[in-house]
């Protein structure tokens, strides 16, 4: 903290921002969001500091926005001031409410695990316990919060507080502020009866707190990290990764991850067992047990304080959850795992995602530019300070519903999940910047070339270009027609590396204008390498070689390879997982040069994908190379 006393990351008022809001003088921007924006300013009569939070200008007449926003400031005042931040006023600036909270000195939980890593075995311990007492005192005013995750939750000195109500819902109400169809909540931490627009009661807290522990413990998401669709389909397929939690901690986490709600232990059940009784001595003593478990197990390694202040306390660092401060946008999130603890970048709280039905159970995503630790399981969070931040994959905002797979409908049992294994090459507790993980790729590639160079020249100096054959060549009339039997002409400079046809006439080759696709063989398999496996459903995985006839560099999406299984009935392919992406099927491909690489398609029925077609595309064209399944060979 700055000698001033201020937060050391307060941005500076912008031009339009008000100078005063009520009787409060503001001295910066703590954050901002989708719904408004947070001062960091003073009262009048003693000077402390307080957060203010008010409604955008553009939302000022929006009475969904204006309501969420009411709810939010009497949810808050419902819930006792130990496990939050305790509302001090509230009013109307310009036409557009706010609501003023104390300043809490603290660091969010995400951040946090960006810049130091899981917490220690008895920090986590008490993080669990307090997060559990916020939860238990949340539910016992008849509160849901619905959207616990890391950037709501603040390490301050004095334990866990949950911060941002604004989408808490009290259990007996029908109040709805959103549009139908539309889940409200954060992406990774929302429970799967969430994601699928079930009855949402205190068990979606449980799942989430579910996550928070294992994220808190091992630094790495517990469904690794993904964009929405990702993320919701691992939810609701998968089983998460626990890592080396301590007991009781490891068996209550499985516990509160459980895909059912009513297998889920309650708030109270979690607080009691963490901090070592019961409850038959009274709600008096079991305050007074919590309250010395948590003082005897809370030690966090929070930012250092900053020097005295001239008149008011000192306040160190602190991180808000619910807004980000504005900066430029990191990378889009991709998945690792097991989930690798990485840097996370802002996004607005109040956020739209759109999250499409899941066509099928998780893979082990890729592990891209790094996302946010979901709050998850992603680039530096930018050290945000005040009362509201929030980093990806967890936006809070409308997720398009998710309808419930076909043989969930009817009360029928939701498939069995298996777990998530993650690949052991990826270090489980070490957050890692981006430009590192890039570094470490590209010397890899360079080193991987480097003995492959050497490899391909002894081995053409010893054998001699004349006498390579090529697989798929041979040495009757079929060679003599492609150039001769020494495999020469010009034929021979267009099949690709290990011998495979590039031209666009070669068996299982097609061309969509700017790429030769050739499709070698395929496979289909419950288990494939680096993903998830599954109990229901099979991969397909086919091997592919493209080669680059445009004259600019290309990169494939893998939305845009589809498997047409019926007239019109297409499905895309999964997302690479992140031992596929490594590939050069899935980097820039330059001109006039080619790639290899695995394309994967989950299917339902695995009898369908003999008669479907395959449908691949270089993306900026209207026509898509199409190679019949049926003419490519099948291995096991």
């Amino acid at each position: 903290m700055p000698s001033d006393g201020l937060p050391k990351n307060l941005e500076p008022l912008a031009a339009g921002d008000p100078a005063t809001i009520g009787p409060y003088v503001l001295a910066g921007r703590l954050g901002s969001g989708g719904m408004g924006t947070v001062y960091l300013g003073r009262t009048p009569e003693k000077g402390a500091q307080v957060a203010i939070k008010v409604i955008r200008p553009e939302l000022a007449f929006d009475e969904a926005t204006r309501a969420r926003f009411r709810d939010e400031m009497e949810n808050a005042r419902r819930v006792a001031s130990f496990c939050t931040a305790k509302v001090l006023d509230h009013g109307t600036f310009e036409n557009r409410p706010y609501m003023v909270t104390e300043y809490i000195a603290g660091t969010a939980l995400a951040e946090h695990i960006a810049e130091h890593g899981p917490l220690d075995s008895s920090t986590l311990h008490g993080f669990a316990l307090g997060v559990a007492a916020a939860l238990a005192a949340i539910h016992r005013t008849g509160l849901v919060h619905r959207d616990l995750k890391p950037a709501n939750v603040l390490l301050s000195l004095s334990g866990p507080r949950v911060i941002d109500f604004g989408i808490a819902r009290a259990m007996n109400t029908a109040t709805n502020h959103t549009q139908t169809g539309i889940v409200m909540g954060s992406p990774g931490w929302m429970a799967p009866e969430q994601l699928l627009e079930e009855k949402v009661t205190t068990a979606a807290d449980i799942f989430a707190w579910g996550c928070l522990v294992a994220f808190a413990g091992n630094g790495v998401h517990p469904f690794g990290n993904g964009d929405a669709m990702t993320l919701g389909k691992r939810v609701l397929f998968a089983e998460p990764y626990i890592g080396n939690l301590d007991s009781p901690l490891d068996r209550l986490v499985t516990q509160a991850l459980a895909k059912e709600p009513e297998r889920r232990p309650k708030a109270q059940d979690l607080l009691l067992e963490l901090a070592g009784g019961d409850d038959s001595g009274g709600g008096a003593d079991a305050n007074d047990m919590v309250s010395h478990a948590l003082n005897a197990s809370w030690h966090p390694n929070l930012p250092p304080m900053g020097g005295p202040m001239p008149g008011p306390p000192p306040n160190p660092h602190q991180t808000h959850g619910g807004m980000r401060r504005p900066g430029p946008p990191g990378p889009p999130p991709h998945y690792a795992g097991p989930p690798q603890p990485a840097p996370m970048r802002a996004q607005p709280a109040h956020h739209s995602q759109p999250m499409q039905r899941p066509a099928g159970p998780p893979h082990q995503g890729q592990a891209g530019p790094p996302q946010a630790p979901p709050n998850g399981p992603g680039q530096p969070q930018g050290h945000q300070t005040g009362q509201y931040a929030t980093v990806a994959p967890n936006q809070t905002g409308p997720i398009p519903r998710v309808p419930p797979p076909p043989d969930q409908t009817g009360g029928a049992p939701r498939p069995h999940a298996q777990p998530y294994v993650p690949p052991a090459s990826l270090p489980p507790h070490r957050p890692m910047q981006p430009g590192r993980r890039r570094l470490r790729w590209v010397a890899v590639t360079a080193v991987v070339a480097v003995i492959l160079a050497v490899l391909l020249f002894t081995t053409l100096t010893l054998l001699g270009m004349q006498n390579l054959i090529w697989p798929g060549s041979g040495d009757g009339p079929e060679a003599e027609e492609t150039g001769g039997p020494d495999g020469g002409g010009e034929d021979s400079a267009e099949r690709g590396a290990g011998g495979q046809p590039e031209d666009a006439a070669a068996p299982n080759s097609a061309s969509d204008g700017r790429m030769v696709f050739s499709v070698h063989e395929y496979r289909c398999s419950p288990m494939v390498e680096g993903r998830a496996r599954v109990s229901r459903g099979t991969y397909c995985v086919f091997a592919v070689t493209v080669r680059n006839t445009s004259a600019e560099a290309i990169t494939l999406e893998h939305e845009q390879q589809r498997l047409e299984r019926s007239t019109q009935n297409f499905q895309s392919a999964e997302e690479p997982s992140v031992m596929e992406e490594q590939a050069p099927l899935w980097g820039s491909i330059d001109a006039g040069e080619q790639a290899e690489g695995q394309v994967v398609f989950f299917v339902l029925e695995e009898s369908v994908v003999e008669s479907a077609t395959l449908h691949l595309s270089s993306g900026d064209t209207d026509e898509a190379a199409t190679v019949p399944v049926a003419e490519v060979t099948r291995v096991s």
